[in-house]
């Protein structure tokens, strides 16, 4: 019997509408155990330029990247709860991030304009 293959992006995030437009935020949060045994969570967002909203591969990719970190590397960036990152390039390479035991649960999520 096959194994269920694991999806990294959630599949109600790959439903993206032809021609609707990101609107101005990329948000993640959920739930994770730190090294201490703490059940905390997380909540950041990252906004999107209007040359990444018109280009979706690259938009996707790096919303990948980011669930990737969050997922499998067991990785959380050091943030304010809700706070806001100008570019992915802060987020993922001059932010640091911290290991952690486990994550629980997330969420990563585009507002799109209808």
């Amino acid at each position: 019997m096959p194994r269920k293959r694991l999806r990294i992006v959630p599949a109600r995030l790959k439903r993206m509408r032809h021609g609707v437009t990101p609107r101005w935020y990329a948000r993640f949060y959920g739930n994770y155990v730190s090294t201490t045994g703490k059940r905390k969570r997380f909540s950041f967002q990252v906004k999107i330029s209007r040359r990444l909203s018109q280009n979706r591969r690259t938009l996707a990719r790096l919303i990948r990247s980011t669930c990737i970190a969050l997922k499998y590397d067991r990785m959380v960036p050091e943030h304010i709860q809700g706070e806001i990152f100008p570019t992915f390039l802060t987020l993922l390479y001059r932010t640091p991030w911290f290991g952690i035991r486990r994550l629980m649960n997330y969420e990563p999520g585009v507002v799109y304009e209808r």
